[in-house]
């Protein structure tokens, strides 16, 4: 891979896997988008991301790129660790080049945080002396404190330059801690001191429920708007879109049957913000806007809320 003259920003190191740590995983696609323009580097993207939403960032004629996802696609690639490790496996086999895995909090959601451990370590004994890198983009707020430290470790921070940083957070908790010379495993995640916040007004709103006659694909591409306008992740809906109106509107009344807890937890949230629990209310207030691990979440907020965690 080669940098044009003039670039203002570095490549990373070859034969390793690195992670990206952002609050917003989705934000350093800005910094893919230059390396896409700027360079001739190859790029395999493996994404939760639909094309259509992909598109919005990147040229895909430029790139390779795999949906993670179980619908009927051309780039459909069964979202399972298995699956993805033969998949990027294959591809490393040959020339070099990166390889951009934004879906670190969907995974490790999907198939638990030690399996997915085991498939980073699998991969950088894949990569090493290969011309490839895996970059691994993910929130400091989807993960509790230790899992940061752990998955650190097999993947090292790579900053994006003309990025902001990450505010001081878990992330930095946590290089307290391993320069201490701790185990992370007996740190516990209270040791995390966040401060002071006043909780910001929600704008999350449940919007009225569309009868299936009326569910067209206009109207459920103008609900899907409206959703990720308050920034919950519907990328299913993009599916929904495609198929017929029976199917299509059994995926539309699970999200939003989603979406409805995940406003109700948003209003709990809020109130254990106002009890001094603000770095446990952020991590929550990311989760519930993926519109997953919400059973946890709420089990969570009822502990907290009865007093069973002070």
């Amino acid at each position: 891979m080669s940098i044009r003259r003039g670039d203002a920003f570095r490549l990373p190191t070859q034969g390793r896997i690195l992670s990206v740590i952002a609050e917003e995983p989705r934000a350093p696609l800005h910094w893919l988008a230059m390396v896409e323009h700027e360079t001739d580097t190859n790029i395999a993207i493996y994404t939760r991301l639909s094309p259509q939403r992909l598109g919005q960032h990147l040229k895909l004629d430029r790139v390779e790129f795999k949906w993670l996802t179980e619908n009927m696609d051309p780039h459909a690639l069964s979202p399972s660790l298995e699956r993805i490790h033969h998949a990027i496996g294959t591809r490393i086999s040959t020339d070099g080049g990166i390889i951009w895995l934004d879906a670190v909090e969907y995974l490790i959601h999907r198939q638990g945080f030690d399996a997915f451990l085991a498939f980073t370590r699998s991969l950088a004994d894949e990569l090493s002396g290969t011309e490839w890198t895996v970059l691994l983009p993910f929130s400091p707020l989807s993960m509790d404190g230790t899992e940061i430290a752990h998955l650190r470790r097999e993947a090292m921070p790579f900053e994006i330059q003309n990025f902001s940083p990450v505010e001081q957070s878990v992330v930095e908790v946590e290089d307290e801690i391993m320069d201490a010379g701790e185990d992370p495993q007996t740190v516990p995640i209270d040791k995390v001191e966040s401060t002071e916040q006043i909780p910001v007004e929600s704008k999350l709103n449940m919007l009225s429920t569309i009868a299936q006659s009326a569910l067209t694909p206009a109207v459920l591409s103008r609900r899907k708007l409206q959703w990720e306008s308050m920034g919950f992740d519907v990328t299913e809906l993009d599916y929904a879109l495609t198929i017929d109106q029976e199917q299509s509107y059994t995926i539309y009344r699970d999200i939003e049957e989603r979406i409805r807890r995940a406003i109700e937890c948003d209003r709990r949230i809020q109130m254990i913000e106002i009890r001094g629990f603000s770095l446990e209310a952020a991590k929550m207030r990311f989760r519930i806007m993926q519109l997953t691990g919400l059973s946890d979440v709420e089990s969570e907020l009822d502990q907290i809320l009865d007093g069973e965690i002070a």
